[in-house]
Formats: structure tokens, sequence, C-alpha cells
């Protein structure tokens, strides 16, 4: 019974490196995955297993490089420090529920965590919060632009795109990582006009790119902030 593509079917701990199948693919790739924080070994097909366990060993040293090349981790701790708004925030814990509050001026965020075992999810849960927020609101100011609604916007932890949208209807349903809220707000609102200009034109057309820069304005600086500090965003809320 052939395995599903994108099953994985061996993990390497010691080089923190997962092997995952694919029904697609024609040979052995090696990836970096920032989300995991690992490296994501494509094998076509269990047959070449052993292939690709080779092709691996015989690159080692790449796979320790790219690792040590992602940004140190952001855990989700008492003192600790994560991206918010694309400055460093103090994660603070407090006593009473009515001390939680954002403090941009001091960059600290103040949490409500009467048991130390729940601290991180809470954190998690405020960046998700803020997250729906912001994009909540900067994509119906840019779906507005282009006179189009929006059916449904949802929040997730993606793995490889900043933001989808899919038409149906004349509708919009748009998907976001909630992670665009440790990015500047500048880059933030780009991803939001980049979803909606897609209310417009479905592909990556000349006339897509038209469209964004039209509701949003200059959209290099944002791309490339992306582009450069993807893997920062995803250092938020990692273990190691």
């Amino acid at each position: 019974m052939a395995l599903d593509s994108g099953t994985y079917i061996y993990t390497d701990a010691k080089l923190n490196v997962v092997y995952s199948n694919s029904l697609r693919a024609k040979r052995v790739t090696l990836k970096v995955n920032p989300k995991e924080r690992n490296i994501k070994v494509t094998v076509p097909g269990l047959k070449a297993l052993p292939t690709a366990k080779n092709f691996v060993e015989k690159n080692k040293l790449w796979i320790t490089q790219q690792l040590e090349l992602l940004p140190p981790a952001q855990p989700f701790e008492v003192g600790g420090f994560i991206m918010f708004h694309g400055k460093l925030y103090l994660l603070n814990r407090i006593s009473s529920p009515k001390g939680f509050k954002i403090d941009h001026e001091r960059q600290i965020i103040n949490v409500y965590s009467p048991d130390i075992s729940t601290f991180s999810g809470r954190i998690r849960r405020i960046l998700i919060s803020e997250a729906r927020s912001d994009l909540d609101n900067a994509s119906i100011y840019y779906a507005s632009k282009l006179h189009r609604k929006i059916n449904k916007i949802s929040i997730r932890d993606t793995a490889t795109r900043w933001g989808s949208c899919i038409t149906r209807n004349g509708l919009g349903n748009i998907n976001y990582s909630w992670r665009l809220i440790c990015a500047p707000k500048y880059v933030l609102n780009y991803v939001a006009a980049h979803e909606c200009a897609h209310l417009i034109e479905a592909n990556h057309s000349k006339s897509f790119w038209n469209v964004c820069s039209e509701i949003y304005g200059e959209i290099n600086k944002p791309r490339q902030w992306l582009k450069l500090n993807g893997p920062l965003l995803y250092a938020v809320g990692a273990k190691f």
C-alpha cells in the first residue's frame, strides 16, 4: 500500500532531520523548515529512503550550517523577549487579571497567569487575538478600496505562506499566519493588501502587482523584509 504524499516516514533526531514521502517528487531534496526548526528531506517513495539517508550523510555539514543560521528561539517564558510589531517585547507575568495590558511605550507584554504552566499558552492566545484584530481591520480597509467584500478571515499557524486568498461567487476567504503580528505593522498591512488584491486578480500577473501597489503603495520594502526576516517570525514561540 502506497504512503500518502507528505507522510513522515523516518526521523533522524540526532541531525534534526525528518524524511517526508512525496508522490510527485522525482529526486531527493533537502529544505530548511524554519517553523519546525529542522531539515525536511523529500523522498520520492519508500524505496528511495536508503538513497535519501546516504544523501543526508553526504550533506551533514550543510545541514549543520543551515540549522546554525536559524535565528535564536524566542520561547514564551517569563522574562524572555519576543518579536512583536517588529520590536523586542519583554514577557512579564503579573498576579492580577486587572493588570493585563500590552505596554507599547515600555515594550512589555503583561500576562496574568496564576499557573506558570499556562503562561506559554496565554502568550500565544494574546498574539493570535492581536493578529486577528489587526488583520481584520487591515483586510476590511484594503478590500473597501477595491469595492470588494470578504466572506471569512481565518488566522492560522501556516508553515509556508503568510497569507492566501480563495475567491468564490465574488467573495473572498482569506487565511493569514498569526505570526504577522510579530512583524512591523507596515509588513502586516502589505500582506493584507496582497491578499485583498487577489480579490481582483487570482494570480501574480503584472495586473495583480499593479492592483497591489495601487492600494498599498511601494511594495518592495515589506517584501524584502519578509524575504530576509521570515525565519525570525518562526522563531517566536520556538522552544529550542
